[in-house]
């Protein structure tokens, strides 16, 4: 998206990708919010239509709820609409849209330094290693960046702040495809949730996450999935007879944006810039979203004059206060969830609620759920 953004404006534009294809191996959920519910999530972002609009060959299923299992057995259903996307498809749309923009894309091309003062970079390529100068650079290169950590940003170390995904794309699932379904509790998920997301049909994305403290000493990410797929009393029968036709993994910053995410000669966006939504680590719309915030700052920069580091202000006027809100969910999740006496202590005050987890998923912090964070604070200490 910053690549298009910029290129469309005229600048000159190398985009760099690792591996062989755009979007292969995809490493997602697959799961957005529809335009309208972006609205809600997001209401600073200006046209976001121009945003949240994937062509229909992208799009595999259209659903129309989420339900929250919780380990007491508890469920919550909140109308929500979204769309399951074929990643491997989408990332490649948004590719050919920068390439007939005028973007160049460098494949099998990966960023393995940063050239001193930021000056450009240096990257590895079939043909071995070389330098690329350029004026700016866009660190895009996902969690933990490369990039961004040797232009001096703040890039987290804490492994709390970083989620692992493993996930199996199955068929033969017995699943409404009208829900997205998520599973909370330390035993099944330890710091995020599993889900199952309909692809339509009978095809499905069925993952487990974890966050690294929080696991039983001596289990895997492996060992977590199995436990979800084969012993969870509500998705084992879902999965009965289902078969996995792929395996995915990936790393989610879920500790909130960076602290500074530019300098005077480089952006960090996506999950290099910690720009995910950490309740659900999800990372497409606020990229979406960052994206074009950077790529219309590099032209305001070429063309104008204005300093790079505008960027800071101008993607926390549009998406600050979703991406602040969302981290402290996550850190009152990480106390309700911890055990099933704090959760079933939430329950019986009458917190697990559509209207309380309706709050949580569209990132809504009002007088309720401030109270609820302020009890919650009081009982870890």
């Amino acid at each position: 998206m910053t690549a298009k953004t910029a290129a469309e404006r005229g600048l000159s534009v190398l985009l760099l990708e690792r591996e062989l294809e755009v979007g292969v191996p995809d490493k997602c959920g697959e799961y957005i919010p529809s335009l309208e519910e972006m609205k809600r999530l997001a209401p600073s972002v200006p046209n976001a239509e121009e945003l949240f609009d994937p062509p229909s060959s992208c799009i595999v299923n259209r659903s129309k709820y989420v339900k929250f299992v919780f380990p007491n057995n508890h469920e919550v259903a909140v109308p929500f609409r979204g769309l399951t996307l074929e990643r491997k498809l989408y990332d490649k749309h948004l590719t050919n849209e920068a390439a007939r923009a005028g973007a160049d894309i460098a494949i099998l091309t990966k960023a393995i330094d940063l050239l001193k003062d930021g000056k450009g970079v240096r990257v590895k390529d079939i043909d071995g290693v070389r330098d690329i100068e350029a004026k700016t650079i866009v660190a895009s290169d996902g969690a933990y960046s490369l990039v961004a950590r040797r232009a001096g940003l703040p890039v987290s170390r804490d492994p709390l702040d970083y989620g692992v995904g493993y996930q199996y794309e199955m068929v033969n699932v017995d699943h409404d495809p009208d829900y997205v379904d998520m599973y909370l509790g330390e035993d099944i998920a330890p710091g995020t949730y599993a889900w199952i997301i309909s692809k339509g049909d009978d095809v499905a994305n069925v993952g487990t996450g974890v966050r690294t403290p929080y696991m039983k000493k001596g289990l895997n990410i492996r060992d977590y999935q199995r436990n979800f797929v084969e012993k969870h009393p509500i998705s084992s029968e879902k999965l009965r007879n289902a078969k996995r036709t792929a395996i995915k993994a990936g790393f989610i910053p879920v500790g909130g944006a960076m602290e500074r995410t530019c300098t005077e000669r480089v952006l960090a966006v996506g999950d290099a810039g910690g720009h995910t939504i950490p309740t659900v680590g999800g990372g497409v719309p606020p990229a979406l979203i960052c994206g074009r915030i950077a790529g219309q700052v590099l032209v305001e920069y070429f063309e104008e004059g204005k300093p790079l580091t505008r960027f800071e202000g101008a993607w926390r006027a549009q998406m600050g206060k979703t991406l602040e809100n969302s981290l402290r969910m996550r850190r009152m999740s990480d106390v309700v969830f911890k055990n099933e006496k704090m959760i079933d202590f939430v329950t019986k005050r009458g917190w697990l609620t559509e209207e309380m987890v309706m709050k949580f998923v569209l990132c809504e912090m009002d007088t309720k759920m401030r109270l609820m964070e302020r009890t919650l604070r009081v009982m870890q200490l």
